[in-house]
């Protein structure tokens, strides 16, 4: 058996999610992650409606969403060379307070204008894509490749149940109860909290470097922007000889492009089809949080009896199907349909997209894991948060334009489409590479 059979083949049983449990490091980066999440998953929707409405344009939300998508794309590549040579742990902590700041900042953006806000949202942003990745390629330090499938699974868990808590419970209290000043400050103590739990990881050292001073860092910043380019090209080269990588990058390039635009499509759906306010739009969908929820309990279990690149690919095709779907409701609309059957529709077909995107996410992750070598991955999954983000501005160009002028039955027809693109690129890529996997050699930390 080849080495890229091995790869492909059903995987080992990997062991009880209870060793994680036990597992200090993780359970640090797992808590900090959650809290964070909760966080950032409520104020966001919280500043989204608070932009409707000071302007009434959906068009501003959708600026507003590029402004949070935009940051990976200019910084992301360097991002990546910096991360690959500076201590995670320190990383994740400065990111955090960072964001911990500029969120208490709001209370003085959104008495200026919205630009303000605009400005405030690209801080916090630029933050994360330092923030994002670095947990991302640390997780592998703390835990065996054995277990990455079920760490992964609780982590995709964790972030669904967590957005889905930040987006049904605490953004409406936050809009319906204390208001725009006091969710602020509570999400800026909240987020400064998590990087108290951040600082009980032990070191992340890069692996070419020993642990360094700060006037150390000055000169690995100077290095890493010299090396850059070369850097890029190497990630590129690894991309382009390797399909499974490739592969990997294009279900979570696919993932977070999806967040993006049900953020925008989603309360205009609400509000346009089914005829309620657009803050309602986390009570219409909240079975597609439940979905994911299911989903990511079951993907351990299903990643020991399917090849995970084919979890993938089918989650992409279902998503494919219930989009197009939406846009069928809303044609429905308009021949008469009642808005209450087209309600229960948008129930029922919000559970199984909840199921199929968890089988997106956890499994391209893991793959990606797996594939990239140590000392890449933190340029890896900067790179996927840089392609992500741009591949999802200029989907919400083209398909927020769409939607703001032809309606919304038109802008998810043509996100629809491009799914279904994309749905046939990963089924080609996941045919069996004559690439040997990348060296995994890690050893998680005690």
């Amino acid at each position: 058996m080849t080495e890229e059979s091995r790869t492909e083949a059903v995987a080992p049983p990997d062991p009880p999610v209870a060793p994680l449990l036990r597992n200090r490091p993780f359970l640090a980066l797992f808590s900090a992650t959650s809290i964070q999440l909760i966080i950032n998953s409520a104020l966001q929707f919280v500043l989204l409606i608070w932009v409707l409405e000071q302007t009434g344009s959906p068009f501003a939300s959708t600026l507003l969403v590029i402004c949070l998508a935009a940051p990976p794309v200019a910084t992301g590549a360097i991002a990546g060379v910096l991360l690959d040579r500076l201590d995670k742990r320190r990383v994740l902590i400065v990111a955090v307070i960072i964001r911990a700041g500029l969120t208490a900042l709001l209370l003085l953006a959104d008495n200026v204008s919205v630009g303000a806000v605009y400005a405030v949202a690209f801080g916090t942003a630029l933050a994360g894509q330092f923030a994002v990745p670095a947990g991302a390629a640390a997780l592998p330090r703390f835990v065996a490749r054995q277990q990455l499938l079920s760490a992964n699974s609780a982590f995709q868990f964790t972030a669904t149940s967590m957005q889905l808590i930040g987006l049904v419970v605490l953004a409406p209290i936050m809009l319906k109860v204390i208001g725009f000043d006091a969710s602020y400050m509570l999400s800026a103590a909240a987020l400064a909290f998590s990087a108290v739990l951040l600082a009980c990881l032990p070191p992340l050292t890069p692996y070419d470097r020993a642990p360094h001073r700060v006037s150390e860092d000055v000169g690995q910043i100077r290095a890493a922007f010299a090396a850059t380019l070369h850097d890029i090209r190497a990630t590129g080269a690894l991309v382009w000889r390797d399909r499974l990588t490739a592969l990997a990058l294009i279900q979570l390039i696919s993932g977070v492009m999806m967040l993006f635009m049900f953020a925008v499509l989603v309360p205009q759906f609400v509000h346009d089809v089914l005829g309620r306010a657009e803050e309602d739009a986390v009570f219409v969908f909240w079975p597609t949080g439940f979905g994911a929820l299911l989903a990511l309990v079951c993907v351990p279990w299903l990643g020991r009896r399917f090849r995970i690149t084919m979890m993938a690919s089918f989650g992409l095709a279902v998503i494919t199907v219930i989009v197009t779907m939406f846009g069928v409701l809303d044609f429905l609309r308009s021949t008469g349909s009642t808005q209450d059957w087209l309600l229960a529709a948008t129930l029922i077909m919000a559970f199984p997209l909840g199921l199929a995107y968890a089988m997106v996410n956890a499994p391209a992750q893991t793959l990606l894991q797996e594939r990239a070598p140590p000392e890449m991955r933190g340029r890896l999954f900067s790179t996927q948060m840089m392609l992500a983000n741009a591949v999802s501005m200029l989907a919400l160009l083209l398909v927020g334009g769409v939607a703001d002028a032809a309606g919304v039955r038109q802008g998810l027809f043509l996100l629809g489409g491009g799914l279904f693109a994309i749905t046939l690129a990963s089924l080609w890529l996941g045919r069996s590479s004559a690439t040997a996997p990348a060296a995994n050699d890690d050893q998680p930390t005690p």
